[in-house]
């Protein structure tokens, strides 16, 4: 952080993090734990309870990490997991964030069941705009995606409420673990269509290994350009801090692509993630990190700490390996999706 004198006034400027490629590190995605109460397969392959999560960061330890972050630029935080309505302190960590005023957007990634009883608590709280994964509009379809019964309700309320409560943006996120039929597909756009939301389809990643095989890029454009009836054009309207690109319908309605496999956003890469045992993941397809809560414990500083994260951020790779890369050593749910 720097500090310039203007008309006898001190004016507090941010600096700007770059890593060796000459990129903008300015968004950081924390996951609070590992615990959800859901086990999609293509991520976990069972239910983990925040009873079995013993080794979680404490309120003052995220904050320090944070702090560093804020010295170092960056401007918006995402709150995700595993599930991150199941972390013990969300609501301190959250009323703390905000009281800082460090960040312009606070957001978080969930999984929806538990939102319906908690989106307006968590606004008043400093949460701007949230992100709900749907990877099914059927129960049955949707069972199957989540491996549990009977949950599609609670997210469907989840999403109501999230909508009701006007947040700065609500975001849909549905994985394409499969390929689905063009009535499916038909169905679906009857909701992208008529929920004021922004609807966001995300490539399978073989974090599993290859069980799933999801549409590439060019098929799931070519499949909703099939189905809706027109060409889907480019829209350079900017929806928060990620790396999604956005098309249009033919009725208008903006839709995003987050296909990190087969269309890659390496190039414009501006963020890290942290993982919820205190490691920074420098990418999300490699196995690069760095270790901050080992240095937290031990006595350090925001200031040393984001001397690490910066020197850290040099190692930062230009791209990933793209679909011949291999298999990462932790499987999505020790990452944070």
């Amino acid at each position: 952080m720097k500090y310039l004198l203007s008309n006898n006034l001190v004016v507090q400027t941010r600096c700007v993090m770059k890593d060796a490629w000459g990129r903008t590190i300015e968004y950081v995605r924390l996951s609070l734990t590992d615990a959800c109460n859901f086990c999609c397969p293509y991520c976990r392959p069972a239910e983990i309870t925040p009873q079995s999560q013993t080794q979680l960061l404490s309120v003052d330890e995220w904050m320090t990490i944070l702090g560093a972050f804020h010295r170092i630029g960056v401007k918006a935080v995402r709150l995700t997991g595993g599930e991150p309505l199941l972390y013990p302190h969300i609501e301190e960590l959250l009323t703390r964030i905000k009281d800082t005023g460090w960040f312009e957007d606070i957001s978080m990634t969930t999984n929806g069941s538990l939102l319906a009883s908690r989106a307006q608590r968590l606004k008043k709280l400093g949460l701007n705009r949230v992100n709900i994964s749907l990877d099914s509009l059927e129960s049955d379809a949707f069972a199957t995606c989540v491996g549990k019964e009977g949950q599609l309700d609670s997210v469907l309320d989840g999403i109501r409420s999230a909508i009701s409560e006007n947040f700065k943006s609500v975001k849909i996120n549905t994985v394409l673990s499969r390929h689905w039929s063009d009535d499916e597909v038909k169905s679906l756009l009857q909701y992208v269509e008529k929920w004021p939301v922004v609807w966001r389809f995300i490539e399978y990643m073989p974090f599993q290994g290859d069980a799933f095989h999801g549409p590439t890029f060019d098929e799931w454009k070519a499949q909703l350009e099939r189905v809706s009836g027109g060409p889907l054009t480019e829209v350079h309207s900017v929806y928060g801090f990620g790396p999604a690109t956005y098309l249009a319908l033919p009725s208008g309605k903006a839709i995003g692509f987050i296909f990190s496999m087969s269309h890659s956003y390496c190039d414009t890469c501006n963020r890290v993630r942290l993982t919820s045992d205190g490691q920074m993941r420098l990418c999300l397809l490699r196995d690069d990190e760095a270790d901050l809560v080992s240095l937290v414990r031990n006595g350090a500083t925001e200031e040393d700490l984001a001397l690490h994260i910066e020197r850290a951020l040099q190692r930062k790779q230009e791209r990933h390996d793209g679909v011949g890369m291999e298999q990462p050593e932790r499987p999505m749910w020790r990452i944070g999706g």
